[in-house]
């Protein structure tokens, strides 16, 4: 099957009258304004997959949308999978916590109404349409596309990835995890020092986590002992 090209898909977007029709058309449009992004209607999500990393912007439609009043909708978080590290935790679940199987292969994930600026596009109006959507597109390319890249590049993670991920409740445990199964271990290492600096309040629940590993104990995911956990296989290495 051939994908619309992009004539198609502004002519598909200007004459949509229903507002699933103008989500539909409009997320296919905003996924061809993003390099080597697709939408996957299943999921209602823009996905761009390199190899085995998968990168997904998921949307999310407005409950008022109504033709000629609103048609809109929003860009609502950010998730990296990797189907490798999916493999390596389940091979190795003496070096991971347990997590839901939905997430098994999950590097990191963010919320992106968190961050600055516009979280969704409107496309009430017909011949503002395509305008309104090149407008979200770049902004997604200086927001959404820079927060992928932060993590694409493993050598460089301990460096680069944002700090909103290294909160005791965030994903710097996973991005461990990911580290390790790519045999990148100083730069697990180095995230698991900065982490530290990052959060020193949570210094005893790390200790807890240490002390959960001695025990065999596993704790749950995503809390500040799952990291103290990590840190332990990070000694075994």
């Amino acid at each position: 099957m051939t994908s619309p090209q992009p004539d198609d898909l502004t002519a598909r977007l200007i004459e949509a009258d229903k507002p699933a029709d103008v989500v539909h058309a409009g997320a296919a449009c905003l996924a061809g304004m993003l390099d080597g992004f697709g939408w996957v209607t299943s999921r209602h999500s823009l996905e761009r997959r390199e190899s085995v990393r998968r990168e997904v912007l998921q949307l999310d439609k407005s409950k008022w949308n109504r033709s000629g009043h609103l048609i809109k909708f929003t860009v609502t978080s950010l998730t990296v999978f990797d189907d490798d590290l999916g493999r390596w935790r389940r091979a190795n679940p003496e070096l991971t916590v347990r997590r839901p199987e939905s997430v098994e292969s999950i590097v990191c994930a963010s919320s992106f109404l968190d961050t600055p600026g516009q979280h969704f596009v409107v496309l009430t109006r017909p011949d503002e349409r395509r305008a309104r959507l090149e407008q979200f597109a770049a902004h997604l390319r200086g927001t959404a596309l820079p927060w992928f890249a932060s993590t694409a590049t493993p050598e460089q993670i301990a460096r680069t990835a944002p700090d909103s991920l290294l909160t005791g409740w965030g994903f710097a445990q996973d991005l461990i995890e990911f580290l390790v199964s790519t045999g990148h271990h100083p730069q697990a290492r180095a995230l698991w020092k900065r982490v530290q600096e990052h959060q020193p309040a949570h210094q005893q629940a790390f200790a807890a986590g240490r002390a959960m590993a001695g025990t065999r104990e596993r704790p749950r995911w995503h809390t500040p002992e799952a990291l103290g956990w990590s840190a332990s296989v990070l000694d075994l290495l």
